[in-house]
């Protein structure tokens, strides 16, 4: 079978699935140790997942789009004279032109709405979010629930998820397998939303 972002996005979310497991495990046998940080990482690797996804969107859309039917923002993407020089060399054009992108969005997350939107249309991806959820109320919820969760992956990741105002203590955040739950299925059903209208 051959890879994909939907493949290579169900291949990375297997580490949320699993830590989902080990927290239903440990959680009957020991229920008093703390097995929230169990239920943090089932968090980051959804996101991490989906910010995946989307960079190999990039990877296996960007080295098949041809010179004749080019995006705008595509054909306005600036590169160094010397890959112009590596480029015009090429007999494999595709994979240079594959390369920029992928280098150029390897230190760039693609986890906010219009971060994504904005790599989607340089892909030719137009209208991104409004393409995979027409109707705008559910939009808004959808893009909310995205920001919460990225929020939320974030102070995990930068904070410890532990509050940060004086009154606090610096105890950690409440969360629950729910929580955890919630956020994995949301990124799956995001995807599979996804698929149908841009796939590869």
């Amino acid at each position: 079978m051959a890879w994909s972002a939907k493949r290579l996005f169900s291949e990375n979310l297997v580490g949320a699935e699993e830590n989902i497991t080990i927290y239903d495990a440990i959680e009957k046998i020991s229920p008093r140790l703390h097995l929230s940080w169990l239920l943090r990482s089932v968090v980051v690797y959804s996101i991490s997942a989906l910010d995946a996804y989307f960079h190999d969107k990039i990877r296996y859309r960007a080295g098949h789009i041809d010179l004749s039917d080019m995006p705008n923002d595509y054909a306005e993407f600036q590169i160094p004279i010397k890959e112009v020089i590596r480029w015009v060399a090429a007999d494999r054009k595709g994979n240079i032109q594959r390369d920029w992108f992928i280098n150029h969005y390897a230190t760039r997350p693609l986890q906010k709405k219009d971060e994504i939107a904005k790599a989607m249309k340089l892909m030719g991806y137009n209208d991104f979010w409004a393409t995979v959820e027409p109707n705008s109320p559910a939009r808004d919820e959808m893009l909310l629930t995205l920001a919460g969760y990225v929020d939320r992956r974030n102070k995990i990741v930068h904070e410890g998820d532990r509050l940060q105002h004086r009154s606090g203590g610096k105890q950690p955040r409440d969360i629950d397998r729910e929580y955890a739950q919630a956020c994995m299925d949301y990124v799956r059903q995001l995807v599979d939303k996804i698929e149908p209208v841009f796939p590869g």
